[in-house]
């Protein structure tokens, strides 16, 4: 009788580690995690409360977990503060050491979480180990930090693996991210300034980038591997989708706010060929329907309004 994946899930209570929980706890896994947010009501879910910043918290968690799997996602993510929080540095420090502790403890498979912002300016799809890394924020500086001590034990033979996430979207997402504030503002009526949108990004519906997560986590690749859809879109024709899903097309002010930094950079998406063909994922949802579902969560959370 095979033994039950224990897998341990740091910042569970976020957007991404509530779907890669529910995700986990569906196909069997036994699940504990940790977050800021309070213990999401789960069936399954085991809930160790930590401070993942102390020495003492990331000790005490790996001790009482004791995982056979780690999908570490805690960070500082929230939306007009993760790009410069000066706890980028902290949070680095911090995943070297739980990344160290989580081994000697006999831990077999880690995944770490990092972000596309580690990659400097690039004309084409981002290639793990092939593009330039040169990131412009303090949040893509720690993250690449990480990234490289996760990608130093996976040379030294470690079942460790670093994931550099896209744009993901979809329900839970915070209220200041660009398609949650999108669809608010065409429910209630508002325009919607935003850029000119002929920037290429690479969307990917969050339900697909759990699944993407635990193909690498419960798999044999090591090293970096970008998480994304690989399919670029404008953000005009993303913001397209949703406006004439809501019937709002005439209120998208495109042009109307200005850019700078790595928001202006023409192109941001991954290639995703080891995801692809070492991992073997594909998305089980997709744009389209990844759309669908999410316009429905938020008519579901918006009691009374036309959405």
């Amino acid at each position: 009788m095979s033994r039950v994946k224990r897998v341990l899930v740091t910042g569970a209570s976020g957007f991404l580690g509530d779907a890669g929980v529910r995700a986990l706890i569906a196909r069997g896994f036994e699940v504990h995690g940790t977050g800021r947010g309070a213990a999401p009501d789960l069936p399954g879910l085991v809930w160790h409360p930590a401070d993942l910043l102390t020495e003492a918290g990331r000790a005490q968690l790996v001790a009482a977990a004791r995982p056979s799997h780690l999908l570490h996602l805690a960070w500082e993510a929230r939306p007009g503060l993760y790009r410069d929080s000066p706890d980028n540095p902290a949070w680095a420090a911090a995943s070297l050491d739980l990344l160290d502790r989580a081994l000697a403890s006999g831990t077999e498979r880690v995944l770490g979480i990092g972000t596309c912002f580690e990659y400097g300016p690039y004309d084409g799809l981002c290639v793990e180990g092939v593009t330039p890394c040169g990131p412009a924020t303090l949040y893509g500086q720690a993250k690449l930090a990480a990234a490289e001590g996760f990608a130093a034990a996976a040379r030294s033979g470690a079942g460790v693996a670093w994931g550099r996430v896209f744009f993901p979207f979809g329900p839970g997402e915070p209220a200041g991210r660009l398609i949650p504030a999108l669809i608010r503002s065409l429910a209630e009526g508002e325009d919607f300034a935003c850029s000119h949108g002929g920037q290429l990004r690479d969307f990917i519906y969050v339900e697909d980038l759990a699944d993407a997560m635990i193909a690498v986590l419960d798999g044999t690749l090591t090293g970096t591997v970008n998480l994304g859809s690989g399919e670029p879109q404008r953000l005009r024709d993303i913001i397209g989708s949703f406006a004439r899903r809501l019937g709002r097309e005439d209120l998208v002010r495109y042009g109307a706010r200005g850019v700078s930094g790595a928001d202006a950079e023409p192109i941001i998406a991954a290639d995703i060929a080891r995801l692809r063909d070492e991992a073997g994922w594909t998305p089980p949802v997709g744009w389209a329907e990844g759309v669908e579902r999410s316009l429905a969560w938020w008519r579901s959370r918006r009691a009374g309004a036309t959405v």
